[in-house]
């Protein structure tokens, strides 16, 4: 049987539980999010017996993705291959611009390593795939203010996070489980495919458990309209990027 000082305490608990987790933001909440705009991934082919270095590099610059691919073998002179790069359904592609073959490649992560491959494949002597790691000390990352504005009926107001326009999207809120999504318009090309939805960015976001009028920014997506190669149509996961250092977004005074 509870004493009345633990009665107490147990109804505090649930009143304090009750008041964090049916708070609404309101107004400003600034931060910064950091992004790789470098990223060196490398691994070894055991290729004939030999061991042949794979580096792979991808940077982004504004609407510009550039790619470099090296392939280093112990006896030949190292090949360097030149492209652009995407994001497709699930993986990079890389798209080299020479007459070589093969010329698009993908890049797929399996955990903390990359599976990196052809149409055909690539694989080491012994069958296994190739797996590329990114080199921390070679791969860079940059920072992005993002400032959300939250108002009462629902909508939000977004800017930063590299989108070069202030964009209005809607929140909701699930306990202390905030998302906010934002439909980018569609550029010339997608006006023509009606039946082809808006690119869309999705944030996913909780109340900071020790700072108060601060939220956590967990994780975000963005989906992008994708056509198949046979003309089909579906939406795609562009990216689905998961902070480790998660951003703080602080409420503005």
């Amino acid at each position: 049987m509870y004493r009345l000082g633990h009665i107490s305490a147990l109804i505090g608990v649930i009143l304090l539980l009750v008041s964090c987790t049916s708070s609404d933001p309101d107004g400003k909440y600034s931060g910064e999010i950091k992004d790789w705009v470098f990223e060196v991934f490398q691994g070894n082919l055991m290729a004939d017996g030999k061991e042949c270095l794979v580096e792979l590099s991808l940077s982004q610059n504004g609407t510009d993705m550039v790619a470099e691919l090296s392939f280093i073998h112990p006896t030949m002179k190292p090949v360097t291959r030149e492209g652009t790069w995407e994001i497709g359904d699930g993986e990079r592609i890389i798209k080299l611009k020479d007459e070589k073959e093969p010329s698009e490649f993908y890049l797929i992560k399996r955990g903390v390593r990359y599976a990196f491959q052809s149409k055909a494949g690539l694989a080491n002597d012994d069958g296994s795939p190739l797996l590329l790691v990114r080199n921390l000390g070679k791969s860079r990352k940059s920072s992005y203010p993002i400032e959300i504005d939250f108002a009462s009926n629902g909508s939000a107001l977004v800017s930063g996070s590299g989108m070069k326009e202030n964009r209005v999207g809607e929140w909701n809120r699930v306990g202390d489980r905030i998302t906010v999504s934002v439909r980018l318009p569609k550029t010339a090309e997608e006006e023509k495919q009606e039946a082809l939805p808006e690119e869309n960015y999705k944030y996913f976001m909780r109340w900071d458990a020790e700072k108060e009028d601060t939220l956590v920014l967990e994780k975000m997506v963005v989906m992008r309209p994708f056509v198949k190669e046979d003309g089909s149509k579906r939406q795609s996961w562009m990216s689905s990027l998961i902070f480790s250092d998660r951003p703080l977004l602080v409420s503005a005074p």
